[in-house]
């Protein structure tokens, strides 16, 4: 038995790719251990018996309040102790980040100890963890090229691991000839919702023939107050809700996204081939959802909107071309499907026995 230990938490961002390599690690007899903070989010969708979650005591530091920062790096040292601890205990084979602060200690403590460690990076420009492990890492892997503004040996470009039950969604031909002339809108605002897009998107959308289109729009939970009102006052067909547990049913059903710019997101839209229009979330760190995006719209895979004054004009004006060269949807939802890597998960575990194997000689 091969033991893999996995440092993740916080968002989806960084724990839903760690899930999908961690259950496809279960499945090549691999023992999971998945470190992680006692209030992530993989405290929440982490259900498989297989896996053991080991807390540490993490925060970030980037962005918050001195009293804050200096806490941050208290629990740093903190973190290291608890995870040398973990890693001596466990002596795995292989250790696994997925960036954000808890990752740090993994790869300071597997250097020390020599454990072969890896990394992922989820956005086009890598976050601050990352960079610090990037060092440390035996080998790093990026979803978007060039994400460490460097070139080196030592990193594959794999793209992001997309959890299992997009892999089952309708294929771009299908959705396509059933939605030519009936715009299906999905309106996504992250999984804490998002103020802009919950108060600009009503509006925005009732600039349009309201027999050809129909929303449905995921506000956040406790943010879905009046956002029904508001379409139905515009006479939209549509369906608000705070939350789902079955977003791949959803972007079987819809046309057009419209969705922030977060790696998991747009990762799950390439995987399954949908036509999307991106919204940044302007104060994301080192501004990296517009980066995604950018490389998106660069390669003419997505339509890149920024949160700025005119925006109301700019998406009916795009929007309109859709509607009216609906041929252009199907053309997105080509282009984004071809955008990444496939098979990032195949890519990453033959990789990683390689460098287990390497290590055992």
């Amino acid at each position: 038995m091969k033991y893999a230990v996995i440092f993740s938490s916080g968002t989806g961002g960084h724990v839903y790719p760690a899930l999908r390599l961690a259950e496809d690690l279960i499945k090549e007899k691999y023992k999971i251990i998945w470190v992680g903070t006692v209030n992530g989010l993989e405290n929440t969708v982490v259900k498989n018996d297989s896996i053991s979650i080991k807390h540490i005591s993490a925060t970030g530091f980037r962005g918050k309040k001195l009293l804050t920062k200096f806490m941050s790096i208290f629990l740093l040292f903190k973190s290291i102790y608890e995870s040398y601890k973990i890693l001596k205990n466990i002596k795995p084979d292989i250790v696994i980040g997925f960036g954000g602060y808890v990752s740090i200690s993994g790869a300071l403590v597997s250097f020390l100890l020599r454990i072969p460690f890896v990394i992922h990076e989820q956005n086009a420009i890598a976050g601050s963890a990352n960079h610090l492990s990037f060092y440390f890492a035996n080998r790093v892997y990026e979803t978007f090229p060039g994400s460490f503004a460097k070139f080196n040996n030592k990193i594959i470009h794999t793209g992001n691991l997309v959890r299992n039950k997009f892999l089952n969604c309708k294929n771009p031909e299908e959705i396509y000839s059933e939605n030519s002339f009936h715009l299906k809108i999905l309106v996504l605002g992250g999984s804490q919702g998002s103020s802009f897009i919950n108060k600009t998107l009503p509006f925005a959308i009732s600039h349009f023939p309201k027999d050809i289109v129909e929303v449905k729009h995921i506000s956040g939970v406790g943010k879905s107050e009046n956002i029904q009102e508001k379409y139905d006052s515009y006479g939209i067909s549509a369906k608000v809700i705070e939350y789902s547990d079955d977003i791949n049913k959803l972007f079987d059903w819809s046309s057009l996204i419209v969705c922030r710019a977060g790696s998991t997101t747009i990762s799950e839209l390439a995987s399954i081939g949908r036509a999307c229009i991106l919204i940044p979330f302007p104060n994301a760190t080192d501004n990296h959802q517009l980066k995604n995006a950018e490389y998106l719209s660069d390669n003419s895979a997505a339509i890149t909107l920024q949160q700025t004054d005119d925006f109301i004009e700019n998406f009916v004006t795009t929007t309109n071309f859709l509607i009216l060269k609906h041929e252009r949807l199907y053309s997105l939802a080509q282009n984004i499907k071809k955008i990444f890597p496939k098979n990032a998960s195949f890519m990453i575990i033959e990789d990683i026995k390689k460098i287990i194997s390497k290590n055992e000689n």
